[in-house]
């Protein structure tokens, strides 16, 4: 995977936690909306596959506006965090401290912003969990004969980020876990060349995602 590619495949990783952490600060307020939240995430995927960089920037500024309630130098702030943590893992040798790091300034920010209960610290220790585990588990389903893979590693990583952002019952925390595990794995397909239906799987996607959001509501 060149360095280019990882980068993609990273900020496609950090789309989807970011929302996430969005729904969390969201969850059980009036300004929540479950289906605005799939579709800004799912835009943002494809705009990274597309490389269309100004609409990936762009799409990060407004959701942390729209979600977060972030200031707009806050919101920018924000989203470069997000793309310096990327650009720090993605390498081979990458810098996992670093990387960190900046998602902890991003965390920071968001708990500033609305109030997010755990810290910043343990967040991005958990996400960065998260990162590790997927990149390991599509590499290795890009390689199997039928890229079929055990995903049970990435259900278990991201109900652990989850259990951290959300307040949920245990089940309806599994089951989002699930359900974004899914749509990371549809991802997966599409970025990893062997999706035999893309524009399926791009809607596909953004129904996981849907289906993540409001079981947490």
């Amino acid at each position: 995977m060149s360095v280019v590619n990882a980068v993609i495949h990273l900020c496609l990783q950090v789309v989807i936690l970011s929302a996430a952490l969005q729904v969390a600060a969201g969850a059980g307020q009036p300004g929540f909306d479950s289906d605005r939240i799939a579709y800004l995430e799912a835009a943002g995927w494809r705009a990274y596959y597309d490389r269309n960089w100004p609409a990936v920037f762009g799409l990060m500024v407004q959701m942390n506006r729209e979600q977060f309630r972030m200031s707009l130098p806050a919101a920018i702030g924000g989203a470069i965090d997000i793309v310096r943590a990327s650009i720090a893992f993605a390498p081979v040798d990458n810098d996992v401290p670093a990387a960190t790091a900046h998602r902890q300034r991003f965390y920071e920010k968001a708990r500033r912003s609305r109030g997010i209960q755990t810290d910043a610290r343990t967040l991005a220790a958990l996400e960065m969990d998260y990162w590790i585990v997927h990149r390991r588990l599509a590499r290795e389903r890009k390689e199997a004969p039928g890229h079929e893979g055990d995903i049970k590693p990435m259900v278990e990583s991201l109900a652990r980020l989850h259990t951290a952002l959300f307040t949920a019952p245990p089940e309806a925390i599994r089951r989002s876990a699930e359900l974004r595990a899914g749509a990371a794995v549809a991802v997966d397909r599409i970025t990893g060349g062997y999706s035999t239906d893309v524009t399926g799987d791009w809607g596909r996607i953004e129904d996981l995602l849907r289906q993540a959001y409001r079981s947490l509501q």
